[in-house]
């Protein structure tokens, strides 16, 4: 079993922690797990099997996920692009396999877009180029919710936002929505302000910076059923990076790691060790994209 262990860092003020998992004869560079707005550095334990095989993993809480200190809501992405950067140089690092989910996806694409030289891949899954305004007001009404105190109402606009209607061909769907119903529904009196800046900081967010990403190998992608960031924004997420490939994992929206976690822990594995992609049966067939003229000047 390889070794982990838990670093305690400061960045601008304000206390994070990550979780590292050593391999000591790797085949790939680092690979450095950001997760989504309510998950923390163990959120994808479950899918690390194939990942530790092949790389030491830095799973991260960064100021304002998990146990990591509480971030106001008026500190924006870019803050936390600035953090992942000092983190990466601090634990020396180097070059590094960067993975960012969801409300992670916007930190990680900037430090690739920052720094392209830091990133050996970069894999994004539930992007968006910018969160349109019925997606916008879904995540107000569940920070209005919390804020006056109805944690019911809060978990059940949760499960409303993350997962796709009841009619598509989810698998897992009945278990997901009793595991998310349990986790937003349990959320305490101390967790509400870490909750509430992270969805204001998502509503707040003015998309992705003009410029795209070049010279960083990229794979994009969500579910096939993503009601939240629907396939078509990760597509446009895609255009930006040179080179980038997207796809969509069967029988999955945008909870995807839940629901088909076997074949996203493969898919990962596979893109970080430079492996074939196009002979996975989850997977919805290979789109390789260039820049979009629509989002980069």
């Amino acid at each position: 079993m390889n070794a982990e262990r838990i670093r305690h860092l400061t960045f601008d003020g304000f206390g994070y922690r990550c979780r590292i998992v050593e391999n000591t004869a790797p085949v790939t560079e680092p690979v450095v797990v950001l997760g989504g707005a309510f998950q923390d550095m163990y959120a994808y334990q479950r899918l690390e099997a194939r990942w530790t095989a092949s790389a030491t993993v830095v799973s991260v809480d960064l100021p304002g996920s998990g146990a990591a200190d509480v971030l106001p809501a008026s500190y924006g992405f870019d803050f936390l692009t600035g953090a992942l950067a000092d983190m990466v140089d601090r634990l020396g690092l180097g070059r590094v396999n960067l993975f960012g989910a969801s409300y992670a996806a916007p930190i990680a694409y900037g430090l690739a877009q920052d720094h392209p030289e830091r990133v050996a891949r970069l894999a994004l899954v539930g992007a968006a180029p910018v969160y349109p305004p019925d997606q916008r007001a879904a995540l107000q009404a569940m920070a209005d919710a919390l804020q006056s105190g109805d944690p019911d109402a809060y978990a059940r606009m949760s499960i409303a936002a993350l997962l796709s209607p009841g009619e598509r061909d989810v698998q897992k769907r009945a278990v997901v929505t009793r595991v998310l119903a349990r986790t937003m529904g349990s959320v305490t009196h101390a967790d509400i302000p870490r909750h509430l800046a992270s969805t204001r900081r998502v509503i707040d967010w003015q998309g992705l910076r003009p410029g795209g990403v070049r010279d960083v190998p990229a794979l994009v992608f969500t579910g096939e059923h993503d009601s939240l960031t629907y396939p078509d924004l990760g597509r446009e997420v895609a255009g930006t990076i040179d080179g980038s490939v997207f796809t969509l994992i069967r029988g999955a929206d945008h909870l995807c790691h839940l629901e088909r976690p076997q074949e996203m822990s493969q898919l990962m594995d596979r893109f970080f060790t430079d492996q074939p992609l196009d002979d996975l049966p989850s997977l919805t067939p290979l789109e390789h994209h260039a820049r979009s003229a629509s989002l980069v000047p």
